[in-house]
């Protein structure tokens, strides 16, 4: 069977809509019904002309036997399409002059001059009946719709009536939970009482509370049948979690740390005030971690604030260096959807062997940051960016043994210029004031190399170094990466990169570069990276391997 003077979508319906195709491998077809359903061919084609505006084409039809069996020809003269020539929307009721309403009523997608298409007209009407329901008109309707068609000058008219009804409002919200405390709850409320109702808002409440990890259960229903007048109260049923202790164990590698192990033990809920607390244990060839996180949320806000005390203990090594660190600190956090700021304080005492040098400090550090991240995906981005900005310091005589101030900028941005290609930039800047970085402990000076900042080096191999040409860090940083990414298959992509830059005590530039190439094999939680690189500016340019797992940004 064939049809011609249609295409695409108009193409696609018609032989959607014609009976006599959709019948064509059938082995019951006898001669009398192919004929049948031939005859019944023009009435299937205009139908499945008419929604999108032609109502008066003009249809040849032929119908034959031959060897190969029956053979249908239909061409298609669909004729002038039906054009809209008026378009009248009235808007009555409460929100007859609200200015959400009144842009989507604007928005209309049946214009005066349009080829009618009524798939298109039905999607208009659904489109102000749903965008009255979210300003709060509950009862929005359209009373009266007319579309008149004249199909002999094709020509056709669009009368509505849009009846917003009366505006509901968010009335009292209560639960009957004992899990956190009422006023705490309350403050996770994406609206007030008063305000217009909007289900949206009920689904968005839902979402935090699910994401506050303090419930296994959250319904939160609007209940219109027990409206006082006009404001419609709202009911939250809140489940505890089965298990509050959560626990995690896991194995694995990196070229920086080597191989380790890792045990987690968090608490989503300690009391009735949305306390949490979390602690880690990573025993590692060169990095070993113990630590222990307390959190509180505060303000108005506790999706994004929360004040955090934790303590720490690390012992580390790498190169000439061996050093262990205790922590003890507390902070202001917020960590909202695009912008992160955090302030705290931190008493730190550090024992540390660098090259051929020990020494013992002891600081307290104020800190500040500042950051935001514009991401289409944080795991998987195609097109994202993200910058932080880093303070901190201390004073000689207050605790700490040294004054410093020291800055960093960190950035990193991710693009998709072209399908399954993605090029991927970062780039550090770190600046310390002080008298001698001899002062200041290993794990405020500034190193670079390995993993994460320049590949086809050790982890933090480059730095100043001393008279026995140990590396002791430095002053200032600066770092750059430049990375092409191109999937290939399902999880599967290769990269090729080049990372340059330099950890220094003076401000001359002499940069240390590595280029190479990567796999990359996506999971949920991120990527697995496997890169071999070559450190290029040195004179034998070895090669370097390197391992390791995280997000895009």
């Amino acid at each position: 069977m064939t049809v011609s003077g249609v295409e695409g979508e108009l193409h696609r319906n018609v032989l959607a809509s014609l009976t006599i195709h959709l019948h064509r491998e059938s082995e019951r077809l006898q001669a009398n019904t192919v004929k049948r359903l031939h005859r019944r061919a023009e009435e299937d084609i205009r139908s499945a002309l008419a929604p999108f505006g032609y109502y008066n084409p003009v249809i040849k039809g032929i119908l034959s036997q031959t060897r190969e069996g029956w053979q249908a020809e239909y061409h298609i003269d669909k004729g002038a399409p039906v054009r809209v020539q008026e378009v009248a929307i009235t808007v009555t009721g409460a929100g007859r002059d609200n200015p959400a309403l009144n842009r989507v009523v604007a928005a209309f997608p049946v214009k005066k001059g349009d080829i009618l298409n009524q798939e298109i007209y039905e999607e208009g009407k659904k489109k102000l009946v749903i965008a009255a329901f979210g300003q709060g008109y509950l009862d929005a309707a359209l009373p009266r719709r007319a579309l008149r068609i004249n199909r002999e000058n094709n020509t056709a008219a669009v009368h509505l009536v849009f009846d917003t009804g009366e505006l509901y409002l968010f009335g009292k919200t209560e639960s009957e939970q004992r899990i956190i405390r009422p006023d705490l709850l309350n403050r996770y409320l994406p609206y007030r009482e008063g305000e217009p109702y909007s289900p949206a808002k009920l689904f968005e409440l839902q979402s935090i509370l699910y994401r506050t990890d303090y419930f296994s259960r959250v319904a939160v229903r609007g209940r219109p049948e027990g409206a006082d007048g006009q404001a419609i109260p709202v009911e939250i049923d809140l489940t505890a979690p089965e298990h509050r202790n959560k626990y995690g164990f896991g194995v694995g590698y990196a070229t920086d740390t080597g191989a380790r192990g890792k045990i987690d033990w968090s608490n989503r809920l300690l009391n009735v005030h949305g306390h949490k607390a979390n602690a880690t244990l990573q025993l590692a060839e060169r990095e070993n971690i113990v630590s222990f996180l307390y959190q509180m949320p505060v303000m108005k806000d506790p999706r994004y604030y929360k004040v955090a005390g934790a303590v720490s203990y690390q012992d580390k090594n790498w190169e000439d260096t061996e050093t262990q660190l205790f922590t003890s600190a507390v902070s202001l956090e917020y960590a909202g959807p695009v912008y992160q700021f955090g302030t705290g304080l931190e008493l730190r005492d550090e024992l540390y062997d660098v090259g051929d040098t020990s020494g013992d400090s002891t600081l307290l550090v104020p800190s500040l940051n500042i950051g935001f991240i514009l991401a289409d995906d944080i795991l998987e981005t195609k097109n994202g960016l993200q910058a932080s900005l880093g303070f901190l310091g201390g004073v000689d005589g207050l605790v700490s043994d040294v004054s410093f101030l020291q800055a960093s900028l960190n950035a990193k941005g991710v693009i998709t210029p072209f399908e399954d290609w993605r090029l991927i930039g970062r780039g550090s800047l770190g600046a310390t004031l002080v008298e001698s970085i001899d002062a200041l402990p290993p794990s405020l000076r500034f190193y670079t190399g390995g993993d994460t900042s320049i590949r086809g080096y050790r982890y933090k191999s480059i730095g100043t170094r001393d008279a026995s040409g140990a590396v002791i860090g430095g002053r200032y940083l600066v770092v750059g990466s430049v990375e092409l990414e191109r999937h290939v298959y399902k999880q599967w992509s290769l990269a090729a990169f080049w990372d340059g830059g330099t950890a220094t005590d003076d401000l001359s530039i002499n940069f240390f570069q590595g280029v190479g190439a990567g796999l990359r094999f996506r999971l949920p939680f991120g990527q697995i990276r496997l890169d071999l690189a070559s450190a290029v500016t040195e004179d034998d340019t070895p090669f370097r391997l390197h391992f390791n797992v995280g997000g895009d940004l």
